[in-house]
């Protein structure tokens, strides 16, 4: 249903995908897994023809840059951050986007109750979460009933019964034969929806495998951003002693460390009566650098 071969992608000097190689099967779901900036996104743009890129992909045998309108009505997608008219309702949005895929009216209701949104298609977009908008989005990728879906980090937004929610609904479009591409930096919800993982660091392939290999051979990592208050000398021996990575701006950490170790690091610091002022918690499929500190600092 999809060949990538060789598919990579420049700005500037800088690499953002390295010749990505692989293919997806009818009935498959594939996860590409990685930090912020590993270029899961990039990659995903590259298939739907979005952004110019070098290699070759094809979705049912039909050449992406040659023929891009055919090999994208063939395509859901669901973007990372999906825009609306805000002023339309649930039930008109549908419809819009069923009428620019050229899809059937009846598509409009099935959708929207695939998604569990019936209850809401009366509701104006600008009134709903950002789950129930996420639920949206999907309901617009189904639209023509395309054999492939690219779904851009669908969980985000998401709490935990909708991404059990958002688990049914892959498992059942897998059940109808349909591909699945989905990007996602959450490795709890891999094993549970994924027959295949890549893994993307910086743009490059580090693994591509079963997701039961990736459960036991990719070495999870987290990113932990942890302010502090004055305490940053004093907290960073006892975070080595763990085993985590540390950088230091003011009273900001990035500390980099196994992802069944973050709860470890927040107790040891509890525990030395070390005060947190604030933190954020990245996951990442690889060890990679720490970005850029919360509130811009580096």
């Amino acid at each position: 249903m999809l060949s990538v071969r060789a598919v990579s992608k420049r700005y500037g000097k800088s690499i953002v995908l390295d010749s990505a190689t692989f293919e997806l099967q009818p009935g498959e779901v594939l996860a590409t897994v990685g930090s912020n900036g590993a270029g899961k996104s990039t990659l995903i743009k590259a298939v739907i023809g979005l952004i110019r890129f070098d290699g070759d992909v094809s979705v049912d045998g039909i050449d992406v840059r040659r023929h891009g309108r055919e090999a994208r009505a063939r395509i859901g997608y669901l973007p990372q951050n999906p825009a609306f008219h805000t002023d339309l309702n649930v039930r008109e949005t549908v419809t819009f986007f069923a009428q620019l895929r050229g899809a059937a009216a009846s598509a409009t209701r099935s959708a929207v109750e695939a998604v569990g949104l019936a209850e809401h298609a009366e509701k104006q977009v600008r009134a709903l979460s950002g789950g129930m908008r996420q639920r949206l989005a999907l309901a617009i990728a189904q639209l023509g009933d395309p054999p492939l879906l690219m779904l851009d980090e669908p969980a985000t937004g998401l709490d935990v019964a909708a991404r059990l929610e958002l688990r049914q609904f892959i498992h059942e479009q897998r059940a109808l034969g349909k591909a699945i591409l989905l990007s996602t930096h959450w490795l709890d919800d891999v094993p549970s929806i994924a027959d295949r993982v890549i893994v993307l660091d910086e743009g490059r392939t580090t693994f591509d495998g079963p997701a039961a290999a990736f459960a036991t051979r990719a070495v999870a990592r987290s990113l932990l951003y942890v302010r502090l208050n004055g305490h940053s000398g004093e907290a960073i021996p006892l975070i080595q002693a763990t085993g985590g990575d540390v950088t230091r701006s003011g009273d900001w950490l990035a500390i980099t460390c196994p992802a069944n170790h973050k709860a470890h690091v927040m107790e040891t610091l509890l525990g030395a009566g070390i005060t947190i002022l604030d933190f954020r918690v990245e996951e990442a499929a690889a060890p990679s650098a720490p970005g850029p500190l919360p509130g811009g600092t580096q």
